[in-house]
């Protein structure tokens, strides 16, 4: 039973609002998403009795919308490992490595101890740029890619906090990352690649480095890609799965996009293939019963498969190799104009032509080999769309964003055309 002096005491409310102590609360009445029924749910800290009033009105009107959120106390942190678990059956291997070291290193650290909901553009934009100021390893700056790809995996964490009902909007929109600089890919142009694939024919992988040139295939389509799936009489083959490494273990799935596309072969390609289908069935035959029958077209003389970083460190070398090889050729013919030069003054001059001459390869990560191709296929006027279907992509607007500096510009052809149209 309540006493007169408790009476006196107690907070009045009126409106649903209350003065507790210096504060203001108001309390409105929320569905319980498992039972259905409506609860009274109080809220508070509010200055004012305005302050107070219209959050609640707020509250009211977004509880009739069914768009109401109520307050939480879940942190980032909390929220990011309940989202990782959720995605780790529908993420690529590599793909969900990726984003729990980038929530590790970078997301965590500065965010989570902080309130999902306290989550603002403003602190997030202030991030951004520290982490590209000095957020990597021995306080150096991120690379903006790096920057950019943490923010997307907080933005689709905080879009699927919208869904579950923790946040009404996804402050990593209104968040402005650091400026990426403008630049042009590192490509190899046609005399390069020609190079390139003549100095390491002979090499185990050197029909990878060909196929990776040829058909601008991702390194894990390469390393997924079986003789079933290749049409040597009809000069094309189907681009149907990914090998995906995270550490030493490799997962075969969808491509990228999950779509499978056709890509035709150019002669001097199908002629490699054959040339490694039939060394593979000499190393079959040489190695015997135990040979790994999995019908891979890029495997070791036993037939187990190569993991693809080991073809990212190797096609590495194979440049490097090929460079030492120019050096040693331009060394000889030095030797021969310039018998009395010592073997130091012959280095230092074999180097100087190897510059010269052009014949020096850029460095190119194997990835750089499907840009190269991308942008062969565009300078030679070859339509986006027809590029974009070869490449993967399932939008021609990627294509046209990432190798628009690979088009040629036309003007004068255009002028003609539009005279031409016009009656000039």
């Amino acid at each position: 039973m309540t006493t007169a002096s408790e009476t006196k005491t107690a907070p009045r409310m009126k409106d649903g609002l209350v003065k507790r102590g210096a504060t203001w609360s108001y309390v409105v009445r929320e569905r319980d998403p498992e039972t259905g029924k409506s609860r009274p749910r109080w809220v508070g800290g509010f200055r004012t009795r305005d302050d107070a009033k219209r959050a609640r009105d707020k509250a009211r009107a977004a509880t009739h919308d069914g768009t109401y959120v109520a307050p939480r106390d879940v942190t980032v942190g909390e929220w990011l490992r309940v989202w990782l678990d959720a995605h780790a059956a529908t993420l690529k291997p590599s793909t969900l490595h990726s984003y729990r070291a980038k929530v590790a290193s970078y997301l965590v650290p500065n965010l989570g101890g902080t309130k999902l909901q306290a989550l603002s553009p403003s602190r997030l934009s202030k991030l951004w740029a520290d982490l590209a100021e000095h957020g990597g390893a021995d306080g150096r700056g991120l690379s903006p890619r790096s920057v950019e790809y943490t923010r997307a995996i907080l933005r689709k964490a905080c879009a699927d906090a919208i869904v579950e009902r923790l946040l009404t909007v996804n402050p990593v929109h209104g968040s402005k990352a650091p400026r990426r600089e403008a630049h042009d890919l590192l490509v190899w142009d046609n005399a390069q690649q020609t190079a390139f694939l003549d100095a390491t024919r002979a090499d185990r992988w050197g029909t990878v480095w060909r196929l990776a040139l040829a058909t601008g295939m991702r390194r894990g389509e390469l390393c997924a890609l079986t003789w079933a799936e290749v049409d040597l009489d009809r000069a094309r083959l189907r681009v149907a799965r990914s090998a995906t490494q995270v550490g030493g273990d490799v997962v075969t799935t969808d491509t990228k996009n999950h779509e499978n596309r056709l890509v035709d072969l150019d002669p001097a390609t199908v002629a490699a293939l054959r040339e490694l289908r039939k060394r593979q069935a000499a190393e079959r035959l040489a190695f015997g019963p135990g040979y790994a029958e999995d019908g891979l077209l890029f495997v070791w003389p036993d037939g187990s498969r190569v993991l693809p970083d080991y073809l990212s460190k190797e096609f590495m070398k194979a440049q490097a190799r090929v460079l030492v090889a120019q050096v040693e050729a331009a060394s000889e013919a030095i030797r021969r104009e310039r018998p009395e030069a010592t073997d130091a003054e012959v280095s230092k001059l074999a180097g100087r032509e190897v510059e010269r001459s052009g014949a020096k390869l850029p460095r190119l990560t194997l990835h750089g080999c499907r840009h190269s191709h991308a942008c062969t296929l565009l300078r030679a006027g070859i339509p986006v769309h027809a590029v974009a279907a070869r490449l993967g992509h399932k939008d021609p607007s990627v294509t046209l964003r990432v190798y628009a500096h690979a088009i040629p510009s036309d003007g004068a052809g255009a002028a003609a055309a539009v005279a031409l149209a016009l009656g000039g």
